[in-house]
Order: structure tokens, then C-alpha cells, then sequence
């Protein structure tokens, strides 16, 4: 099975190529989002759990902190990684590419979905 964010990294990169380059900013970007996404109920959690306000003005550097801290650990794993990460996937079929960017949908939609089910069934 393919690595989702491996995967979702290269499908963004090739798609913004001619403009990003071979250092696939849009792409570091998006997983850099995700991942974030990913770690916004876990944060929430921990908050709830801490009895930690979320109007402390704390909250918002940390929040900074934890962004820049994804952005640039996303940055330092995918350097260079572009043109590997091409050779591994370009003899895809039409299926296995419609099949991966479904996948990407889903996986970029998932961290709402579990945002919404800590939220109707873990109120504190």
C-alpha cells in the first residue's frame, strides 16, 4: 500500500510543477495542513483534559509553534524527494490514479470528520 502522505505529496507537486519546481512548496504546504488538521483534535483534547482556556493568549503562540514546527519537520523529510517519488509512481493506470486522489480527498477530509465526532460525543 502506498504511503498517503508520500502519495499526496507527489500528486500535489506534479500538479503544481511548472510553478513550484523541485521544491514543491504547494505540496509541502498541503501535507504540512493536513498533518496540522490531524493534530488540532488531539490539541483540543488535551486542552479539555488540562482544563486549559483556549482564550489564553498562550494558546495561540503554541498553536504557531506547533504549525511552523509540522512546516518545517514536512520541509526537511520531502527535500529532493520529488523526482523518487516520480519514478516510484509513473507507470500508475488511470484506475490506481482515480483510486489515489479519492483517496487523498479522503484522507484530507478526515481530520473534520474526527473533529466532528470528538465533538457530539466528548463535550466536557
Amino acid at each position: 500500500m502506498k504511503n498517503i502522505f508520500d502519495y499526496t505529496y507527489f500528486r500535489t507537486a506534479k500538479k503544481h510543477f511548472k510553478r513550484d519546481g523541485i521544491e514543491a512548496f504547494t505540496a509541502i504546504l498541503t501535507i504540512s495542513f493536513i498533518i496540522f488538521l490531524y493534530c488540532i483534535p488531539l490539541y483540543s483534547f488535551l486542552l479539555d483534559i488540562l482544563s486549559f482556556k483556549r482564550t489564553h493568549p498562550y494558546d495561540k503562540f503554541l498553536l504557531i509553534f506547533i504549525g511552523l514546527l509540522i512546516f518545517f519537520s514536512t520541509k526537511k523529510r520531502y527535500k529532493g524527494k520529488y523526482f523518487t517519488y516520480r519514478d516510484k509512481w509513473i507507470n500508475e493506470t488511470k484506475r490506481e490514479k482515480i483510486l489515489g486522489e479519492l483517496l487523498i480527498v479522503f484522507f484530507f477530509f478526515s481530520p473534520l470528520l474526527i473533529m466532528l465526532i470528538i465533538q457530539q460525543f466528548c463535550t466536557f
